[in-house]
């Protein structure tokens, strides 16, 4: 059990049902925590990264930590192409 699992572990045990919310929104949390870390690896903060997208630091914050049940593909590909990314998806069958 690695510590993502005993946080996952702890949380459930406080609120009945985390682990499952977090196992529906499990795509959207890697997608945020990979654009967290390319930020970071640029060695950019997220204030940073607002000025050049003309956004504030708290819809940087609330992307990169899936706040928002609404973001778009748009604004992600907005936010990878800000990094100097392309953003680029798969389609796979999910898991039964």
């Amino acid at each position: 059990m690695d510590d993502l699992d005993r946080l996952i572990e702890k949380k459930e045990n406080e609120k009945p049902g985390f682990a499952a919310a977090v196992e529906k929104r499990k795509g959207e949390l890697l997608i945020a925590a990979r654009l967290r870390e390319a930020r970071e690896n640029l060695k950019l903060t997220q204030a940073e990264v607002a000025k050049k997208w003309s956004l504030s630091q708290q819809s940087i914050s609330k992307i990169e930590n899936a706040r928002d049940d609404h973001i778009s593909l748009h604004t992600l590909n907005e936010y990878a192409r800000v990094l100097g990314y392309e953003l680029q998806f798969v389609l796979r069958s999910a898991p039964n």
